[in-house]
Protein backbone atom coordinates (compact mmCIF):
# COMPACT_ATOMS: atom_id res chain seq x y z
CA UNK A 1 0.00 0.00 0.00
CA UNK A 2 2.83 2.34 1.03
CA UNK A 3 4.99 1.33 -2.59
CA UNK A 4 1.81 2.22 -4.12
CA UNK A 5 1.14 5.51 -2.75
CA UNK A 6 4.97 7.01 -3.22
CA UNK A 7 4.21 5.50 -7.05
CA UNK A 8 1.22 7.54 -7.40
CA UNK A 9 2.44 10.38 -5.68
CA UNK A 10 5.71 10.68 -7.51
CA UNK A 11 3.57 10.11 -10.46
CA UNK A 12 1.26 13.43 -9.79
CA UNK A 13 4.19 15.32 -9.08
CA UNK A 14 5.95 14.75 -12.76
CA UNK A 15 2.16 15.64 -14.11
CA UNK A 16 2.30 19.53 -16.35
CA UNK A 17 -1.54 19.48 -15.95
CA UNK A 18 -1.95 18.77 -12.01
CA UNK A 19 1.36 21.07 -11.53
CA UNK A 20 -0.43 23.91 -13.77
CA UNK A 21 -3.34 23.29 -11.97
CA UNK A 22 -1.73 23.95 -8.48
CA UNK A 23 0.39 26.92 -9.64
CA UNK A 24 -3.45 28.30 -10.82
CA UNK A 25 -5.15 27.64 -7.59
CA UNK A 26 -2.10 29.68 -5.41
CA UNK A 27 -2.06 32.72 -7.34
CA UNK A 28 -5.50 33.28 -5.64
CA UNK A 29 -3.58 33.12 -2.63
CA UNK A 30 -0.52 34.78 -3.22
CA UNK A 31 0.34 35.66 -6.57
CA UNK A 32 3.41 36.89 -6.29
CA UNK A 33 5.49 34.53 -4.11
CA UNK A 34 3.71 31.23 -6.16
CA UNK A 35 5.38 33.24 -9.59
CA UNK A 36 8.48 33.43 -8.10
CA UNK A 37 8.47 29.46 -6.45
CA UNK A 38 7.33 28.37 -10.13
CA UNK A 39 10.40 30.01 -11.73
CA UNK A 40 12.62 27.99 -9.28
CA UNK A 41 11.12 24.71 -10.32
CA UNK A 42 11.78 25.49 -13.40
CA UNK A 43 15.23 26.44 -13.07
CA UNK A 44 16.02 23.48 -11.11
CA UNK A 45 14.01 20.77 -13.60
CA UNK A 46 11.02 20.19 -11.89
CA UNK A 47 8.92 21.84 -14.17
CA UNK A 48 8.48 22.85 -17.89
CA UNK A 49 9.02 26.94 -18.69
CA UNK A 50 5.44 26.14 -20.29
CA UNK A 51 3.23 24.75 -17.95
CA UNK A 52 4.56 27.41 -15.27
CA UNK A 53 3.42 30.23 -17.61
CA UNK A 54 -0.02 29.10 -18.82
CA UNK A 55 -0.71 27.87 -15.60
CA UNK A 56 0.24 31.22 -13.57
CA UNK A 57 -1.27 33.20 -16.19
CA UNK A 58 -4.73 31.23 -16.26
CA UNK A 59 -4.80 31.77 -12.33
CA UNK A 60 -4.19 35.61 -12.45
CA UNK A 61 -6.18 36.23 -15.35
CA UNK A 62 -8.97 34.26 -13.74
CA UNK A 63 -8.59 36.00 -10.10
CA UNK A 64 -8.44 39.52 -12.00
CA UNK A 65 -11.30 38.59 -13.77
CA UNK A 66 -13.31 37.28 -10.05
CA UNK A 67 -12.82 41.10 -8.58
CA UNK A 68 -13.83 42.83 -11.47
CA UNK A 69 -16.81 40.36 -11.01
CA UNK A 70 -17.45 41.07 -7.69
CA UNK A 71 -17.48 44.72 -8.18
CA UNK A 72 -19.95 44.82 -11.43
CA UNK A 73 -22.17 42.41 -8.21
CA UNK A 74 -21.96 44.61 -5.91
CA UNK A 75 -22.37 47.62 -7.56
CA UNK A 76 -26.56 47.50 -7.71
CA UNK A 77 -26.15 47.36 -3.86
CA UNK A 78 -24.16 50.18 -3.04
CA UNK A 79 -26.31 52.65 -4.75
CA UNK A 80 -29.55 51.12 -3.06
CA UNK A 81 -27.58 51.58 -0.06
CA UNK A 82 -26.92 55.28 -0.97
CA UNK A 83 -23.53 54.72 -0.56
CA UNK A 84 -22.48 55.07 -3.98
CA UNK A 85 -25.10 58.03 -5.95
CA UNK A 86 -26.11 57.13 -9.77
CA UNK A 87 -24.45 60.10 -10.84
CA UNK A 88 -20.96 59.13 -9.34
CA UNK A 89 -21.55 55.39 -10.64
CA UNK A 90 -21.92 57.73 -14.50
CA UNK A 91 -19.23 59.53 -13.61
CA UNK A 92 -16.82 56.63 -12.61
CA UNK A 93 -17.58 54.91 -15.76
CA UNK A 94 -17.03 57.55 -18.13
CA UNK A 95 -13.17 58.05 -15.97
CA UNK A 96 -12.43 53.94 -16.06
CA UNK A 97 -13.89 54.17 -20.07
CA UNK A 98 -10.93 56.68 -20.23
CA UNK A 99 -8.24 55.10 -18.35
CA UNK A 100 -8.67 51.85 -18.42
CA UNK A 101 -5.35 51.26 -20.05
CA UNK A 102 -2.96 53.23 -17.17
CA UNK A 103 -5.74 51.80 -14.85
CA UNK A 104 -4.89 48.03 -15.74
CA UNK A 105 -1.05 48.41 -15.93
CA UNK A 106 -0.31 50.83 -13.01
CA UNK A 107 -2.38 48.61 -10.46
CA UNK A 108 -0.73 45.17 -11.96
CA UNK A 109 3.27 46.92 -10.86
CA UNK A 110 1.95 48.86 -7.56
CA UNK A 111 1.29 46.32 -4.97
CA UNK A 112 -1.40 46.11 -3.00
CA UNK A 113 -3.31 48.29 -6.03
CA UNK A 114 -4.74 45.17 -8.13
CA UNK A 115 -7.70 44.58 -5.60
CA UNK A 116 -8.91 47.99 -5.15
CA UNK A 117 -8.19 48.86 -8.54
CA UNK A 118 -10.15 45.61 -10.42
CA UNK A 119 -13.49 45.61 -7.88
CA UNK A 120 -13.62 49.31 -8.23
CA UNK A 121 -13.24 49.25 -12.13
CA UNK A 122 -15.98 46.28 -11.97
CA UNK A 123 -18.29 48.53 -9.15
CA UNK A 124 -18.01 51.47 -11.79
CA UNK A 125 -18.84 49.45 -14.72
CA UNK A 126 -15.52 49.32 -16.88
CA UNK A 127 -15.67 48.18 -20.46
CA UNK A 128 -16.14 44.52 -20.12
CA UNK A 129 -14.80 43.44 -23.34
CA UNK A 130 -11.43 45.98 -22.93
CA UNK A 131 -11.09 45.11 -19.52
CA UNK A 132 -10.94 41.35 -19.72
CA UNK A 133 -8.21 42.00 -22.97
CA UNK A 134 -6.15 44.04 -20.96
CA UNK A 135 -6.04 41.81 -17.55
CA UNK A 136 -5.00 39.07 -19.75
CA UNK A 137 -2.36 40.73 -22.07
CA UNK A 138 -0.96 42.24 -18.00
CA UNK A 139 -1.03 39.55 -17.01
CA UNK A 140 0.76 37.40 -19.21
CA UNK A 141 3.08 40.00 -19.92
CA UNK A 142 4.15 40.16 -16.18
CA UNK A 143 4.07 36.25 -15.62
CA UNK A 144 6.68 35.86 -18.56
CA UNK A 145 8.57 38.57 -17.26
CA UNK A 146 8.70 37.88 -13.89
CA UNK A 147 9.09 33.93 -14.52
CA UNK A 148 11.69 34.55 -17.13
CA UNK A 149 13.92 36.78 -14.22
CA UNK A 150 13.39 34.15 -11.80
CA UNK A 151 14.58 31.07 -14.08
CA UNK A 152 17.83 32.90 -15.11
CA UNK A 153 18.71 34.09 -11.15
CA UNK A 154 17.30 30.30 -10.55
CA UNK A 155 19.66 28.93 -12.91
CA UNK A 156 23.04 30.65 -11.13
CA UNK A 157 22.29 30.09 -7.86
CA UNK A 158 20.37 26.85 -7.03
CA UNK A 159 23.64 24.93 -8.03
CA UNK A 160 26.14 26.84 -6.01
CA UNK A 161 23.91 26.88 -2.80
CA UNK A 162 23.89 22.32 -3.49
CA UNK A 163 22.16 20.45 -0.99
CA UNK A 164 20.86 23.12 1.00
CA UNK A 165 18.94 25.08 -2.16
CA UNK A 166 15.39 23.97 -1.20
CA UNK A 167 15.76 24.56 2.79
CA UNK A 168 16.65 28.52 1.89
CA UNK A 169 14.22 28.49 -0.90
CA UNK A 170 11.77 27.75 1.46
CA UNK A 171 12.62 29.86 4.02
CA UNK A 172 13.06 32.59 1.56
CA UNK A 173 9.79 32.84 0.20
CA UNK A 174 8.36 32.18 3.96
CA UNK A 175 9.94 35.43 5.03
CA UNK A 176 8.51 37.04 2.05
CA UNK A 177 4.81 35.95 2.98
CA UNK A 178 5.10 37.39 6.13
CA UNK A 179 6.63 40.74 5.38
CA UNK A 180 3.85 40.77 2.72
CA UNK A 181 1.58 40.11 5.58
CA UNK A 182 3.04 42.20 8.33
CA UNK A 183 3.21 45.13 5.37
CA UNK A 184 -0.75 44.77 5.04
CA UNK A 185 -1.52 44.80 8.80
CA UNK A 186 0.27 48.37 8.69
CA UNK A 187 -1.68 49.85 6.18
CA UNK A 188 -4.97 48.16 8.00
CA UNK A 189 -3.68 49.72 10.51
CA UNK A 190 -3.10 52.92 9.12
CA UNK A 191 -6.27 52.68 7.07
CA UNK A 192 -8.29 51.90 11.02
CA UNK A 193 -6.52 54.93 12.38
CA UNK A 194 -7.46 57.15 9.22
CA UNK A 195 -11.27 55.75 9.77
CA UNK A 196 -11.19 56.51 13.44
CA UNK A 197 -10.12 59.94 13.21
CA UNK A 198 -12.76 60.58 10.15
CA UNK A 199 -15.25 58.96 12.11
CA UNK A 200 -17.28 57.20 9.34
CA UNK A 201 -20.72 57.11 9.14
CA UNK A 202 -20.63 53.32 8.10
CA UNK A 203 -17.90 51.03 7.44
CA UNK A 204 -17.81 49.96 3.75
CA UNK A 205 -19.04 46.41 4.82
CA UNK A 206 -21.44 46.92 7.48
CA UNK A 207 -24.43 46.83 5.35
CA UNK A 208 -23.35 43.89 3.06
CA UNK A 209 -25.90 41.37 2.57
CA UNK A 210 -24.96 38.65 4.95
CA UNK A 211 -25.26 35.44 2.18
CA UNK A 212 -21.55 38.10 1.21
CA UNK A 213 -19.78 39.30 4.34
CA UNK A 214 -20.36 35.06 6.58
CA UNK A 215 -19.13 33.44 3.48
CA UNK A 216 -15.62 33.45 4.50
CA UNK A 217 -17.36 32.44 8.13
CA UNK A 218 -18.82 29.53 6.33
CA UNK A 219 -15.75 27.97 5.17
CA UNK A 220 -14.10 28.50 8.43
CA UNK A 221 -16.74 27.11 9.67
CA UNK A 222 -17.31 23.96 7.48
CA UNK A 223 -13.47 23.32 8.14
CA UNK A 224 -13.84 22.92 12.18
CA UNK A 225 -17.40 20.77 11.45
CA UNK A 226 -14.82 18.44 9.41
CA UNK A 227 -12.22 19.18 12.28
CA UNK A 228 -14.72 17.91 15.07
CA UNK A 229 -16.41 15.59 13.13
CA UNK A 230 -19.95 17.55 14.31
CA UNK A 231 -21.84 20.35 11.97
CA UNK A 232 -23.63 21.12 15.32
CA UNK A 233 -20.94 21.08 17.57
CA UNK A 234 -21.73 24.30 19.29
CA UNK A 235 -25.25 23.71 20.15
CA UNK A 236 -23.10 21.35 23.44
CA UNK A 237 -21.38 24.79 23.97
CA UNK A 238 -23.97 25.26 27.35
CA UNK A 239 -25.52 21.90 28.50
CA UNK A 240 -28.07 24.28 30.29
CA UNK A 241 -30.20 25.38 27.44
CA UNK A 242 -31.51 24.29 24.75
CA UNK A 243 -29.37 24.31 21.21
CA UNK A 244 -26.72 25.44 23.61
CA UNK A 245 -28.76 29.16 22.46
CA UNK A 246 -27.88 28.38 19.17
CA UNK A 247 -31.59 28.90 18.08
CA UNK A 248 -35.16 28.51 19.53
CA UNK A 249 -33.95 28.72 23.01
CA UNK A 250 -35.98 30.67 25.28
CA UNK A 251 -34.86 34.18 27.03
CA UNK A 252 -37.49 33.50 29.86
CA UNK A 253 -34.98 29.95 30.65
CA UNK A 254 -32.12 31.26 30.42
CA UNK A 255 -33.15 34.29 32.98
CA UNK A 256 -34.52 30.80 35.48
CA UNK A 257 -30.82 29.63 35.41
CA UNK A 258 -29.79 33.08 37.28
CA UNK A 259 -29.45 31.22 40.97
CA UNK A 260 -30.66 33.78 43.52
CA UNK A 261 -27.58 34.69 44.96
CA UNK A 262 -26.79 36.54 41.49
CA UNK A 263 -31.02 37.90 40.89
CA UNK A 264 -29.80 41.89 42.15
CA UNK A 265 -28.59 41.68 38.56
CA UNK A 266 -32.15 41.05 36.62
CA UNK A 267 -34.77 43.09 35.77
CA UNK A 268 -38.76 41.84 36.89
CA UNK A 269 -40.00 39.44 34.20
CA UNK A 270 -42.99 37.04 33.44
CA UNK A 271 -44.43 35.10 30.51
CA UNK A 272 -47.64 34.19 29.06
CA UNK A 273 -48.31 31.23 26.47
CA UNK A 274 -50.19 33.10 23.55
CA UNK A 275 -53.81 31.18 23.23
CA UNK A 276 -56.34 30.89 20.76
CA UNK A 277 -58.49 32.89 23.67
CA UNK A 278 -60.48 35.65 22.82
CA UNK A 279 -58.56 39.24 23.01
CA UNK A 280 -60.09 40.38 26.10
CA UNK A 281 -59.62 37.24 28.00
CA UNK A 282 -55.86 36.96 26.75
CA UNK A 283 -55.49 41.10 28.45
CA UNK A 284 -56.87 40.02 31.56
CA UNK A 285 -54.51 36.74 31.84
CA UNK A 286 -51.70 39.31 31.43
CA UNK A 287 -52.87 41.71 33.39
CA UNK A 288 -52.60 39.60 36.17
CA UNK A 289 -49.44 37.88 35.03
CA UNK A 290 -48.02 41.68 34.78
CA UNK A 291 -49.51 42.40 38.31
CA UNK A 292 -48.02 38.81 40.10
CA UNK A 293 -44.41 39.53 38.48
CA UNK A 294 -44.69 43.32 40.34
CA UNK A 295 -44.68 45.17 36.78
CA UNK A 296 -46.56 47.97 35.37
CA UNK A 297 -46.60 50.67 32.65
CA UNK A 298 -44.30 50.88 30.67
CA UNK A 299 -42.38 47.70 30.35
CA UNK A 300 -41.00 45.44 26.98
CA UNK A 301 -42.59 43.00 25.67
CA UNK A 302 -40.59 40.54 23.21
CA UNK A 303 -40.91 36.78 22.34
CA UNK A 304 -39.72 34.27 24.35
CA UNK A 305 -37.94 32.69 21.21
CA UNK A 306 -36.27 35.97 19.55
CA UNK A 307 -32.90 36.51 17.97
CA UNK A 308 -31.59 40.01 16.43
CA UNK A 309 -34.91 42.41 17.94
CA UNK A 310 -37.28 40.81 16.38
CA UNK A 311 -40.81 41.59 17.99
CA UNK A 312 -39.18 44.51 21.01
CA UNK A 313 -41.84 46.96 21.63
CA UNK A 314 -42.53 49.11 24.80
CA UNK A 315 -45.68 48.79 25.92
CA UNK A 316 -47.19 52.00 27.99
CA UNK A 317 -51.16 51.26 28.09
CA UNK A 318 -54.20 49.03 27.85
CA UNK A 319 -54.29 49.97 24.56
CA UNK A 320 -50.98 49.01 23.59
CA UNK A 321 -50.85 45.35 25.48
CA UNK A 322 -53.88 45.01 24.04
CA UNK A 323 -52.92 45.31 20.58
CA UNK A 324 -49.42 43.28 20.97
CA UNK A 325 -51.09 40.25 22.54
CA UNK A 326 -53.68 40.16 19.71
CA UNK A 327 -50.52 40.60 17.17
CA UNK A 328 -48.43 37.94 18.54
CA UNK A 329 -48.60 34.29 16.87
CA UNK A 330 -50.88 31.62 18.63
CA UNK A 331 -49.35 29.06 20.45
CA UNK A 332 -45.97 30.89 21.32
CA UNK A 333 -44.62 32.56 24.73
CA UNK A 334 -44.19 36.40 25.09
CA UNK A 335 -42.19 37.52 27.68
CA UNK A 336 -42.83 40.62 29.58
CA UNK A 337 -40.14 42.75 31.08
CA UNK A 338 -39.30 45.75 33.67
CA UNK A 339 -38.41 48.38 31.19
CA UNK A 340 -34.73 49.70 32.04
CA UNK A 341 -34.27 52.87 31.27
CA UNK A 342 -30.58 53.46 31.86
CA UNK A 343 -29.48 55.72 29.33
CA UNK A 344 -26.31 53.35 28.29
CA UNK A 345 -26.63 49.73 26.88
CA UNK A 346 -23.51 47.58 26.25
CA UNK A 347 -22.87 43.71 25.02
CA UNK A 348 -20.43 41.71 26.83
CA UNK A 349 -19.27 38.43 25.39
CA UNK A 350 -18.08 36.33 27.55
CA UNK A 351 -16.61 32.78 27.55
CA UNK A 352 -14.89 30.09 29.72
CA UNK A 353 -13.64 26.37 29.05
CA UNK A 354 -15.13 23.67 31.27
CA UNK A 355 -11.85 22.63 32.57
CA UNK A 356 -11.18 26.25 33.37
CA UNK A 357 -11.72 27.89 36.49
CA UNK A 358 -11.98 31.30 35.26
CA UNK A 359 -13.00 33.16 32.29
CA UNK A 360 -12.41 35.75 29.44
CA UNK A 361 -14.46 38.44 27.88
CA UNK A 362 -13.82 38.77 24.03
CA UNK A 363 -15.81 41.52 22.84
CA UNK A 364 -17.58 44.76 24.77
CA UNK A 365 -20.44 46.33 22.49
CA UNK A 366 -21.25 50.12 23.24
CA UNK A 367 -24.76 51.17 22.20
CA UNK A 368 -26.12 54.52 20.93
CA UNK A 369 -29.54 55.03 19.83
CA UNK A 370 -29.71 57.01 16.61
CA UNK A 371 -32.09 59.74 16.86
CA UNK A 372 -32.95 63.45 14.60
CA UNK A 373 -33.32 66.49 15.80
CA UNK A 374 -35.74 68.76 14.80
CA UNK A 375 -35.39 72.13 13.32
CA UNK A 376 -38.72 73.95 13.18
CA UNK A 377 -38.74 73.73 9.38
CA UNK A 378 -38.43 69.66 7.91
CA UNK A 379 -40.30 66.67 8.40
CA UNK A 380 -39.09 63.41 10.44
CA UNK A 381 -38.27 61.96 7.01
CA UNK A 382 -36.36 64.48 5.17
CA UNK A 383 -34.35 64.60 8.49
CA UNK A 384 -33.90 60.78 8.07
CA UNK A 385 -32.76 61.29 4.23
CA UNK A 386 -30.43 63.99 4.99
CA UNK A 387 -28.38 62.11 8.08
CA UNK A 388 -25.40 60.04 6.66
CA UNK A 389 -25.77 56.86 8.62
CA UNK A 390 -30.04 57.24 9.03
CA UNK A 391 -29.87 57.31 4.82
CA UNK A 392 -28.03 53.31 4.37
CA UNK A 393 -30.50 52.13 6.05
CA UNK A 394 -34.17 54.50 5.93
CA UNK A 395 -35.97 51.38 4.92
CA UNK A 396 -35.99 49.94 8.27
CA UNK A 397 -36.36 53.17 9.97
CA UNK A 398 -39.18 54.88 7.28
CA UNK A 399 -40.88 51.50 7.44
CA UNK A 400 -40.91 51.76 11.93
CA UNK A 401 -41.87 55.59 11.90
CA UNK A 402 -44.41 55.58 8.63
CA UNK A 403 -46.86 57.27 10.54
CA UNK A 404 -45.25 60.55 11.70
CA UNK A 405 -42.71 60.48 9.04
CA UNK A 406 -44.32 63.70 7.70
CA UNK A 407 -44.72 65.76 11.29
CA UNK A 408 -42.43 68.68 11.82
CA UNK A 409 -40.21 68.39 15.00
CA UNK A 410 -39.92 71.79 16.92
CA UNK A 411 -36.64 73.29 17.18
CA UNK A 412 -33.80 71.66 19.12
CA UNK A 413 -36.96 68.24 19.30
CA UNK A 414 -34.72 65.07 19.72
CA UNK A 415 -36.60 61.77 17.78
CA UNK A 416 -35.68 58.64 18.58
CA UNK A 417 -35.52 56.35 15.86
CA UNK A 418 -34.88 52.80 17.71
CA UNK A 419 -35.65 51.69 20.97
CA UNK A 420 -34.22 47.99 20.60
CA UNK A 421 -30.25 47.57 21.09
CA UNK A 422 -29.43 45.80 18.14
CA UNK A 423 -27.69 46.13 15.01
CA UNK A 424 -30.48 45.03 12.62
CA UNK A 425 -32.98 47.53 14.06
CA UNK A 426 -31.17 50.30 13.27
CA UNK A 427 -28.64 50.96 16.88
CA UNK A 428 -25.20 51.90 16.36
CA UNK A 429 -22.85 49.73 17.51
CA UNK A 430 -19.31 50.53 18.70
CA UNK A 431 -16.27 48.94 20.24
CA UNK A 432 -15.88 49.12 24.16
CA UNK A 433 -13.26 46.54 24.16
CA UNK A 434 -10.82 49.21 25.31
CA UNK A 435 -13.60 49.35 28.60
CA UNK A 436 -12.74 46.11 30.08
CA UNK A 437 -11.24 46.23 33.19
CA UNK A 438 -10.11 43.52 36.01
CA UNK A 439 -13.71 43.82 38.09
CA UNK A 440 -15.69 44.32 35.27
CA UNK A 441 -14.32 40.43 34.34
CA UNK A 442 -14.72 39.40 37.66
CA UNK A 443 -18.06 40.48 38.15
CA UNK A 444 -19.22 38.25 34.46
CA UNK A 445 -16.94 35.39 35.69
CA UNK A 446 -19.01 35.25 39.36
CA UNK A 447 -22.42 35.52 37.69
CA UNK A 448 -21.45 33.21 34.63
CA UNK A 449 -20.14 30.37 36.97
CA UNK A 450 -23.07 30.56 39.28
CA UNK A 451 -25.32 29.86 35.65
CA UNK A 452 -24.85 26.06 35.65
CA UNK A 453 -24.04 24.38 32.12
CA UNK A 454 -23.53 27.65 30.89
CA UNK A 455 -20.02 28.14 29.03
CA UNK A 456 -20.29 30.89 26.34
CA UNK A 457 -22.56 33.61 25.83
CA UNK A 458 -23.84 37.39 25.64
CA UNK A 459 -24.51 39.61 28.04
CA UNK A 460 -26.76 42.45 27.13
CA UNK A 461 -27.05 45.24 29.81
CA UNK A 462 -27.70 48.88 30.55
CA UNK A 463 -26.29 50.70 32.74
CA UNK A 464 -26.51 54.89 34.06
CA UNK A 465 -22.95 55.69 35.04
CA UNK A 466 -19.63 54.26 32.75
CA UNK A 467 -17.42 54.20 35.61
CA UNK A 468 -19.57 52.03 37.99
CA UNK A 469 -19.89 49.88 35.21
CA UNK A 470 -16.28 49.46 34.95
CA UNK A 471 -16.20 48.56 38.26
CA UNK A 472 -18.80 45.90 37.45
CA UNK A 473 -21.18 48.00 39.70
CA UNK A 474 -24.60 49.56 38.59
CA UNK A 475 -26.07 47.34 35.67
CA UNK A 476 -28.87 45.35 35.26
CA UNK A 477 -28.73 42.27 32.32
CA UNK A 478 -31.68 42.69 30.13
CA UNK A 479 -30.70 39.55 27.99
CA UNK A 480 -28.73 36.84 27.81
CA UNK A 481 -27.94 34.77 24.43
CA UNK A 482 -25.97 31.50 24.16
CA UNK A 483 -23.83 30.17 21.71
CA UNK A 484 -25.86 32.03 18.27
CA UNK A 485 -24.40 35.57 20.17
CA UNK A 486 -22.43 37.11 18.35
CA UNK A 487 -18.89 39.45 18.86
CA UNK A 488 -21.27 42.21 17.81
CA UNK A 489 -17.70 45.11 18.05
CA UNK A 490 -17.17 43.89 14.97
CA UNK A 491 -20.29 46.52 13.47
CA UNK A 492 -18.26 49.37 14.70
CA UNK A 493 -17.71 51.58 11.57
CA UNK A 494 -14.28 51.90 12.35
CA UNK A 495 -13.75 48.04 12.24
CA UNK A 496 -11.77 46.79 9.84
CA UNK A 497 -12.66 44.32 7.43
CA UNK A 498 -9.63 41.58 8.12
CA UNK A 499 -9.90 42.41 12.55
CA UNK A 500 -13.94 41.41 12.06
CA UNK A 501 -13.21 38.34 10.06
CA UNK A 502 -10.51 37.38 12.44
CA UNK A 503 -12.80 37.97 15.84
CA UNK A 504 -15.37 35.78 13.88
CA UNK A 505 -12.88 32.95 12.97
CA UNK A 506 -11.71 32.74 16.70
CA UNK A 507 -15.41 32.92 18.04
CA UNK A 508 -15.99 29.75 16.70
CA UNK A 509 -12.85 28.38 17.12
CA UNK A 510 -13.53 28.73 20.77
CA UNK A 511 -17.23 27.59 20.46
CA UNK A 512 -16.10 24.53 18.88
CA UNK A 513 -13.60 23.54 21.83
CA UNK A 514 -16.10 24.44 24.39
CA UNK A 515 -18.82 22.10 22.32
CA UNK A 516 -15.76 19.22 22.07
CA UNK A 517 -15.12 19.56 25.59
CA UNK A 518 -18.75 19.59 26.61
CA UNK A 519 -19.24 16.34 24.31
CA UNK A 520 -16.34 14.55 25.51
CA UNK A 521 -18.06 14.80 28.88
CA UNK A 522 -21.60 13.60 28.09
CA UNK A 523 -23.19 16.28 26.60
CA UNK A 524 -24.92 15.30 23.09
CA UNK A 525 -25.43 18.46 20.10
CA UNK A 526 -28.87 18.27 18.94
CA UNK A 527 -28.77 16.87 14.97
CA UNK A 528 -28.21 18.80 11.87
CA UNK A 529 -31.86 17.49 10.81
CA UNK A 530 -33.41 18.79 14.17
CA UNK A 531 -31.54 21.68 13.81
CA UNK A 532 -32.91 23.00 10.08
CA UNK A 533 -36.19 22.25 11.22
CA UNK A 534 -35.60 24.29 14.65
CA UNK A 535 -33.92 27.09 11.62
CA UNK A 536 -37.03 26.62 9.52
CA UNK A 537 -39.91 27.26 12.40
CA UNK A 538 -37.60 30.24 13.36
CA UNK A 539 -38.42 31.55 10.06
CA UNK A 540 -41.60 31.43 10.11
CA UNK A 541 -43.18 32.46 13.39
CA UNK A 542 -40.42 35.68 13.36
CA UNK A 543 -42.18 36.35 9.99
CA UNK A 544 -45.36 36.47 11.87
CA UNK A 545 -43.92 38.47 15.18
CA UNK A 546 -45.48 42.15 15.76
CA UNK A 547 -43.00 45.21 14.14
CA UNK A 548 -40.23 46.04 16.41
CA UNK A 549 -39.94 49.72 18.15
Amino acid sequence: MTEWFLAAAEKLADSPMLQGALAAMCTFVLEDPTTVGSGLLVADGHMAFATAMIGLSTGIALGDSALYGAGRWMAPSLVRWGILSRNRLEKGKRWFARNLISAVLISRIVPGMRLPAYTAAGVLHAPLGRFLALVVFASVAWTFLLLSLTVKVGETALPWLGAFKWPLVIALLAGWVILQRRSSQWISTDEEENEQSNSPATSYFEFWPPIVFYAPVAVYYAWLALRYRSATLPTAANPSIYSGGMIKESKSDILDLVPESQQEWLPKYTTLQRTSESVNDLTARASIALREAGLDYPFVAKPDEGLRGDGVQIIRDDDALTAYVEAFPIGLPIIFQELVDDPHEAGVLYYRHPTSESGSIMSITTKEFPAVVGDGQHSIRELILADDRAYVIQDVYLKRHRAELDRVLEHGERFLLVFAGNHKQGAIFRNGCDRLTPALLDRFDAISKAIPGFFFGRYDVRYACPDAFARGEGFRIIEINGAGAEATHIWDARTTLREAYRTLFEQFRILFKIGDANRRAGTKPIGSLQFLRDFRAYQAQSAAYPESH
